[in-house]
């Protein structure tokens, strides 16, 4: 990790405009001192509830963010950075950290359930009177009977389905592969400012703004500001990136939460944040 002064240097050399402001003060804001967050606390059999702009950042499948806990400590530790601002060149969204944004109130219980399978793409109509493209989650449970239904609705002319974005990276009951996320409380008015830095924020969606956030392929996607299921519409970025001190708990996958020493090695970094699996119930407080 860099010093406060090299991340601001590479700012005001490699940024203009408006984008530098956003950033500069985004730094800032994670640099503050002093700040006060707020935190839910559970007993442990508790469900978890997420309040409507929750965030929730997985850390992959790499064997790094499990095995031997190297990224989950970094973040611990570091918080939450863009990886183009530490040499690690990102891909399609730019120079900010990629966050899970809960859009309604909601049980986390429920919010797995949702992302717990994949996302359908289909087109209704024909050549004659038009093709339009339709978007949905599907859970997992429910995959083989709206296969049957979409394949035998005449109405639709083809249609796929792949993963959800989700179960790339956050723990699911769909997949194994993603054992850990943090919970992020965004309720406090420090972290309700930092989280306006959101590259998928409207008010921002300038050309002048964008062009450094958005890679060329996306750019005109994120210009057009019109997101569906798959683009996907559930995702935020907050530039440069945030504090650890937001951490309010840990989603772990069913394999850690059978792991005695993992789990003591999460309260351990983390001793003020609850943990829980992936019924949404926690486990350790």
């Amino acid at each position: 990790m860099k010093t406060r002064q090299e991340y601001e240097q590479y700012v005001n050399n490699n940024f203009e405009g408006e984008a530098k402001e956003l950033l500069l003060k985004n730094i800032a804001l994670y640099y503050q001192e002093n700040i006060e967050v707020k935190k839910n606390k559970y007993k442990v059999g508790e469900d978890v509830f997420l309040k409507k702009g929750t965030f929730i950042h997985g850390l992959g499948g790499s064997k790094e963010s499990y095995n031997d806990f190297k990224i989950f400590d970094y973040v611990c530790d570091n918080g939450f950075i863009g990886g183009d601002f530490n040499d690690r060149p990102t891909v399609k969204i730019l120079n900010s950290v990629g966050m899970w944004n809960i859009k309604d109130d909601k049980y986390l219980k429920d919010y797995i359930k949702e992302y717990s399978g994949v996302t359908i793409w289909y087109r209704v109509g024909d050549r004659e009177r038009g093709l339009t493209d339709h978007f949905e989650l599907c859970n997992y449970k429910d995959m083989e009977n709206r296969f049957i239904e979409l394949n035998n609705d005449p109405e639709v002319w083809q249609w796929s389905a792949e993963q959800t974005k989700e179960v790339r990276f956050v723990p699911s009951l769909f997949s194994d592969k993603n054992q850990l996320a943090f919970i992020i409380n965004m309720e406090s008015d420090y972290a309700k400012e930092v989280a306006y830095q959101d590259v998928w924020n409207p008010d921002l969606r300038k050309e002048e703004i964008m062009k450094y956030f958005c890679s060329p392929y996306f750019l005109p996607e994120m210009l057009e500001g019109n997101f569906h299921a798959a683009t996907t519409d559930r995702e935020s970025a907050i530039m440069f990136g945030m504090t650890p001190k937001l951490i309010e708990g840990v989603l772990v996958g069913r394999k850690i939460e059978n792991d005695k020493e993992a789990l003591n090695h999460i309260k351990t970094k983390l001793p003020d944040a609850y943990i829980c699996n992936l019924d949404g119930k926690v486990i350790v407080e």
